[in-house]
């Protein structure tokens, strides 16, 4: 796939840019870094985000790992789809394009829901006997992810955001980040959407097994082996942003664990990743460090998914996107150039 690394030979241009601004130096903080990094994938102000939500079905939670019963996959994707629900709520308020996708759910959506059909599959396995996710219907997912940024991007979209809907999804992605991150499967799973203490341990002891089950650790064999269609689409929809040159708003516990497998296939998919908020969700934390993301923007104690950690972002991260191309320097302010005084006393 070969993502190309963003190009970082305009950076020293950029931060004198910033230095020119009518404003002490570092005085918006990490809004300032955030502009740089914003300006190195994308030299532009953004505009237009794009949500796209993939949803799929998990055989796993044949083990009792969620008190959700399955059919909540597909009520809330009409929900959404239909402007209820969180996601739904932020997108409109930020004026944000919301894109219900289903990728594997067991269920068959009529014309009327609003929900988009690249079903390949009727969800995934359950991964205690079997690999989860078939080769060929893993690959479609991808593709499909592809196409979906792909249009987005022909509809003027500048930035993209993944969500996901899935019940059973946190257990997939405990048992993804555990493979490919080797760390201790307790540090990252958590209750998801309710487990009481004596749950979680059955949740994390069936990851365990799991785990034991299937030894590859090559990251495309841990998504068949472990994962979900919607973290397939959602790689595939990172790496075309990434090739795209869009920056990607990084959700939370689910899309993240799709992201680590995404950057361990393309490493150079790193540099176009926002982190835009820190879930709740036990080993959130330890998953963005190991795909190196700088600290998130946001620590709320947001645990829901949907995308709705990077809506409740975006606000931030449009604003740093205009501060490079649209505030005005001391020259254009006709303000006396602090800046360059304290350059000469050496202070800066």
């Amino acid at each position: 796939m070969s993502i190309p690394p963003v190009d970082r030979s305009s950076l020293c241009m950029y931060q004198q840019m910033l230095l020119g601004k009518a404003m002490p130096p570092h005085s918006l903080g990490r809004l300032s870094d955030l502009a740089l990094d914003l300006a190195l994938i994308r030299s532009r102000p953004l505009k237009h985000l794009a949500l796209i939500l993939f949803a799929a079905d998990h055989g796993i939670v044949e083990e009792g790992v969620t008190h959700s019963p399955p059919e909540i996959t597909y009520q809330q994707c009409c929900n959404f789809a239909a402007s209820g629900g969180a996601c739904s709520l932020f997108a409109g308020l930020n004026n944000v394009s919301l894109c219900v996708i289903d990728v594997a759910v067991k269920h068959t959506f009529s014309p009327s829901d609003g929900v988009l059909d690249e079903k390949v599959a009727w969800g995934s396995r359950n991964f205690l006997y079997e690999k989860a996710l078939d080769k060929e219907a893993c690959l479609q997912a991808i593709e499909a992810g592809q196409k979906a940024v792909s249009n987005a991007f022909t509809q003027g979209f500048d930035a993209i955001a993944f969500g996901e809907m899935g019940v059973g999804n946190t257990t997939s992605a405990s048992s993804v980040a555990a493979a490919l991150t080797g760390l201790p499967v307790a540090s990252l799973t958590g209750k998801g959407s309710g487990l009481s203490d004596e749950e979680l341990m059955h949740k994390i002891a069936v990851i365990k097994r799991a785990l034991s089950l299937h030894s590859q650790r090559e990251p495309f064999e841990v998504l068949c082996n472990l994962g979900g269609y919607e973290m397939a689409a959602i790689c595939g929809g990172m790496w075309q942003a990434a090739r795209l040159g869009l920056p990607i708003l990084l959700d939370g516990f689910v899309v993240s664990s799709a992201a680590l497998v995404a950057v361990r296939m393309e490493p150079a998919l790193a540099d176009y990743l926002i982190a835009c908020h820190r879930s709740a969700m036990q080993g959130h934390q330890a998953i963005l460090d190991a795909i190196g993301c700088k600290a998130a923007l946001l620590d709320l104690g947001m645990q829901l998914g949907e995308g709705t950690g990077a809506l409740a972002a975006w606000p931030l991260v449009r604003l740093a996107s205009h501060i490079l191309f649209e505030m005005t320097s001391f020259e254009q302010g006709r303000v006396t150039n602090s800046t360059a005084l304290l350059q000469e006393l050496g202070v800066l």
